[in-house]
């Protein structure tokens, strides 16, 4: 049953993410050109794939392509294919079947579309048919009409652009855009992933099977989906069950209105079913529910970062004061934390140094101090009082730079991803001082046209210190607000982290 370990699910899922050879047959004769259907070639070129294992081009109207031999069809290679990657039209695809089969490869990626999503019951027919045909062969498709897949460590990706690193994150999504954004967005803060799949119509791998996979992959401790339609019901209950009592999986449903299910219905045939049942299960699974791509991002940021041990709701905020105060505290109560007041013994330590005048020290926080060891001072004292269980924090102290004038733009760019790391480090140091979370807010006002550079070098240093970064306080008090809840509704399960 899908809901227990399957080790022959593992092994042939293992098997088509570590191929040796891959080749992309029908890869368009333009491939230097940034498309979506040449996409496929240019990022396996761009992770340097054909490095380390075995690149086919396969366009019968070319002889090279990118600098790599391109072959007639599938059959003229030579050396063993284990994986291919079909972009040929919809009509071609039962030759190319044939000659997979004949090949022997293992696995089949189908970018190509128009099957069952058409709703043409004969392409719905045709689809089963094929797909019933590499199966009797012992082959497995990914697909029709998805991206496929992204594996760092063997240099696979479907789009420009994806890190090269591997990290601990498996990303499951009937969506290729979506994945894509999933992947490129959480780049930039710092997240990196263990293997990524797009798998489309699921006429073969389903979401089950990838979530049953994920549970046991040595690789992935935190496990995300983007779907749809829920195909063969009760086996994708069981995996999600398994997975979730295992490892964190954080599931965002498309199609839960009357327009958003038509759109999932066109795009890959999927029947959205009821939301309240798809979230009962994934509540009695003990798996999160991610309302919106937001959601999804800022969770699995919360889920790898320190963010995930906040223990209650009081929020120390140290903010800028006025009414950035006043609609921060809202935006945390309406979360479901909390901003108590900090008790006299807090005060008092804080009021040592901190004057009285144009400042609060009650929380919300305002001090105006522009001393960094003093905004460190303060923040160490914060974090250690008794009502404190995370402390939200601007991304960057309040230093004003020396000689800016006199700068250059080189040099103010060095300067600025100095100060970006340094701030990162030290926030990263009083959390580990204090082993209170610490939860990094970005304003976007700092650094004038610079801000890009500051910011993705806090991201990605703090990122790296198990600090997470949110672009506002409303998204990170939402993100741990959920973390909490979802604890609560885990009572019984077993004690992830």
């Amino acid at each position: 049953m899908a809901g227990h370990s399957n080790p022959k699910n593992y092994t042939e899922l293992e098997k088509i993410f570590h191929p040796q050879s891959v080749a992309i047959v029908g890869v368009p004769s333009g491939s230097g050109q940034a498309t979506m259907a040449s996409g496929f070639l240019n990022s396996l070129l761009e992770l340097k794939f054909q490095e380390i294992h075995s690149l086919y081009p396969v366009n019968p109207k070319m002889d090279e392509v990118e600098g790599l031999k391109c072959y007639k069809n599938l059959l003229e290679i030579d050396g063993e294919v284990d994986h291919v990657i079909s972009m040929v039209p919809a009509h071609v695809v039962p030759q190319l079947v044939e000659d997979c089969v004949t090949k022997k490869v293992n696995s089949v990626h189908f970018y190509t579309a128009g099957f069952s999503e058409t709703g043409d019951p004969a392409m719905v027919e045709k689809e089963k048919e094929l797909i019933t045909k590499l199966k009797d062969a012992g082959i497995r498709a990914i697909g029709p009409n998805c991206m496929g897949l992204y594996v760092p460590s063997e240099r696979i990706g479907f789009m420009n652009g994806f890190p090269p690193e591997s990290g601990n994150v498996f990303l499951l999504s009937q969506s290729g855009a979506n994945a894509g954004d999933v992947v490129h967005g959480l780049a930039k803060r710092g997240v990196r992933f263990s293997k990524a799949v797009s798998f489309g119509n699921g006429a073969d791998i389903k979401a089950h099977h990838l979530l049953n996979y994920a549970a046991q992959d040595p690789e992935t401790e935190v496990v995300a989906a983007y779907m749809e339609g829920v195909q063969e019901g009760r086996d994708f209950f069981q995996a999600l069950k398994m997975c979730a009592s295992i490892k964190p999986t954080v599931i965002l449903k498309g199609g839960i209105h009357a327009a958003g299910a038509r759109a999932a219905n066109s795009h890959t045939g999927s029947l959205a079913g009821s939301i309240q049942i798809f979230e009962a299960a994934c509540r009695q699974a003990g798996a999160m529910r991610a309302e919106t791509m937001d959601d999804l991002h800022d969770l699995i940021i919360t889920l790898t970062t320190n963010a995930k041990s906040i223990k209650n709701s009081g929020v120390a905020l140290v903010s800028g004061g006025g009414g950035y105060a006043v609609l921060s505290s809202d935006a945390i109560a309406t979360a479901g934390l909390d901003v108590p007041q900090m008790p006299t013994e807090t005060v008092e330590q804080l009021r040592e140094f901190i004057p009285v005048a144009g400042t609060s020290v009650n929380n919300p926080i305002d001090t105006n101090l522009s001393d960094k060891d003093l905004q460190v001072k303060m923040l160490g004292i914060v974090a250690n009082s008794t009502v404190t269980d995370v402390v939200f924090t601007n991304a960057q102290f309040n230093t004003p730079r020396k000689n800016k004038e006199q700068e250059t733009p080189a040099d103010k760019t060095e300067s600025v991803r100095s100060e970006s790391l340094e701030s990162a480090n030290t926030i990263a140091s009083l959390q580990n001082q204090t082993k209170i979370p610490f939860i990094a807010i970005q304003r976007t006002r700092s650094f004038g046209e610079l801000a890009g550079i500051a910011n993705d070098t806090f991201a990605n240093e703090a990122y790296r210190n198990g600090i997470a970064v949110y672009p506002t306080v409303s998204r990170a008090a939402r993100s741990l607000g959920l973390i909490l809840d979802w604890r609560k509704r885990r009572t019984g399960l077993p004690e992830i982290f």
